[in-house]
This record gives C-alpha cells, structure tokens and sequence, in this order.
C-alpha cells in the first residue's frame, strides 16, 4: 500500500464527546486524495484513544504535554508530505481536505481556512462566531497568522522551524507563534476563506471570560519573543489593542478613588469608552450582516476586554520569571 499524501494530524486531551462525530466528518471527505486521520490522545484518562481506533484511526499515545507537542508528536510520526491541523471539538466540512490540500503550492506553502459553528442556537456562540465571520471576511489572501484548528502545512515548511513550540503548555498562542515563526523564515501564508471547519463556540460566559484571561496572558509571553508582531496580525483590530489598557486604565483610577476626587469619574469614563468603542464595533457587524445578534457584542466585548487585560497583567507580572527560567 503506497503512503498517504496527506496526514491528517488531531492533538486529543479527554475529547470522548466530541472526538467520534470529527472523525465521521474525516469519513465523509469528498475527496480523492489519499489521506491518514492519526489522533494523538495527551494523556487521555477517558475512552479517546479506543473511540479513535475503532473509527480507524492511526492512534498514538503520549503523556500529557499540551497541544504543541501532540502535534509535533503527530505530524513527525505522519507518513504524508502534506499535514492538515484540526482539533478534536472540530468539524470538518466534506471538501475540507480537498481545499486546504490544494491550496499549497511554490508560493504558499503554508494555509488556513476559515469557520463554520458547530453549536448554533446559543446566543453566546452565536455572537462569537458573528464576530469571527465579520473579521475573517476582511482578510486577504495571504495573511501573517493561521489557526491551529484549520492549518495546512508542507512537511518541508514544518521542518525549517522545528514545528510547535512546546514550551506553550495548552491552547494559547502556540499557533501564533508557529505562523509568525514561518513567516519570519520565509513562507507565505495563504487563507483560503471556503475551507470551513465548524467549531464548538463557547456558551457559559463565565468559561469564556477564563479563556479570555488566559490569552490575555499568553498574548503577553507572545509578543515579548515576537516585538515586531505587537502592532497586530491583519486578524486583531484596534479595538483588541484599545481596549485592556482602557479596562487596566479603569480599574487602577477606581482603587486610588478614595484619595484621588477625580479618579472615580475618569474610571466611569473608560468604562463608557470601552462599551462604545465595542457598541460601534456590534453596529458595523450588525449592519454588516443584517442582523441584529451582534449587538449584543457591546457588553460581551466589554467584558472580554476586563478579562483579558486581567489576564495581561498577570502576563507582564510573569514576565521576568519567565525569562529568568528559560535563561
């Protein structure tokens, strides 16, 4: 049996409820290149590895180590020349392969699609992704960042950057950090927008402003080893600069308050100035797609921008004993 052209790699950590329906999506694939599907169970404790397998999986074990390094781990083991990323709580559309696939050649060597929603009906995961889709549509071909849950990589590419690295200990910004070193080696990256991949958005808020806060903080470590990337990535506008300092603005002037007459008033103010820059923000996406659910991006944004500049705080806080411990 000749060896597949395409690995299909998918970093898997206790991913039993979501695993089984991305694998049936990789059945269905409409597509008639030879592909492997291999799923790297991170230390799974629950029924990931044996779901896997009995989907027909090429399956490969290792402790628990984040996402960096499974891939790594899946992409170095795959028999392909071409590595498609997804993750295990996604769903691939059926021409998902065939696209990102072909979408490599001499010039991009390097691709990424786009989003579907995998968990419509949710006002939270609506919103989000009504956010996503707006911004995605602004993108142009080649872009400076590709998402870990839709990649598509040469082994040639991977292999000038040694892959993912895995000193980033979960899902953060170690796809960031891949795309811009790739692109600091040369390679281009194109986004190729009809190459969807439904995704579970989050629904709790509570769950959402957490993982808000920790890309807050790895969005710190990011740009203290990428300074030149700190201007944005074509995906961030200046509303996701604008806003966490506002929000750390706000909360400093509110606890001199109490020595301070005129904090508290200019602490109100950036907290009115951070829901209007997110109120004109909903507005365009509003108007944008004729809708009126993204509005709701107002106070969602607002808070996001709270969570995330908490999350930076604790990033420039670590920064220092980062630096001392990989030194």
């Amino acid at each position: 049996m000749s060896a597949p052209r395409v690995s299909v790699v998918v970093a898997a950590y206790q991913a039993e409820r979501t695993l089984p329906t991305l694998l049936e999506a990789l059945g269905r694939q409409e597509t008639q290149v030879p592909f492997e599907t291999i799923v790297v169970d991170d230390g799974s404790t629950d029924r990931t590895s044996a779901l896997a397998e009995a989907a027909g999986a090429r399956v490969l074990r290792q402790e628990n180590a984040g996402p960096a390094a499974a891939r790594n781990h899946g992409w170095r083991a795959a028999r392909g020349g071409i590595l498609l990323f997804t993750d295990a709580d996604c769903v691939p559309r059926a021409n998902w392969v065939e696209l990102l696939a072909g979408a490599l050649d001499d010039e991009f060597q390097v691709v990424s699609g786009s989003y579907g929603i995998a968990n419509p009906g949710h006002l939270l995961a609506e919103v989000v992704h009504a956010e996503i889709v707006w911004r995605h549509s602004r993108l142009p071909e080649s872009v400076e960042f590709a998402g870990s849950f839709n990649l598509g990589a040469t082994r040639v590419a991977l292999e000038a950057i040694d892959g993912f690295d895995e000193t980033f200990p979960s899902a953060s910004a170690e796809d960031n950090d891949l795309s811009y070193r790739l692109r600091d080696a040369g390679f281009r990256i194109r986004f190729v927008r009809s190459a969807l991949v439904d995704h579970h958005h989050p629904i709790s808020l509570t769950r959402y402003l957490r993982e808000q806060a920790r890309h807050g903080y790895w969005r710190v470590i990011l740009y203290a080893r990428h300074p030149g990337r700190a201007r944005g990535d074509g995906y961030a506008g200046p509303v996701d600069f604008l806003a966490p300092p506002l929000a750390v603005l706000s909360v400093g002037l509110a606890l001199v308050g109490a020595w301070v007459p005129w904090a508290w008033p200019a602490a109100l103010f950036c907290l009115v100035l951070n829901l209007f820059i997110h109120s004109r923000l909903a507005l365009v996406i509003s108007s944008r797609q004729r809708s009126s659910l993204p509005l709701a991006l107002a106070p969602i944004g607002t808070l996001r921008a709270y969570a995330r500049a908490w999350g930076m705080v604790r990033g420039v806080l670590a920064l220092p004993f980062r630096r001392e411990a990989s030194s």
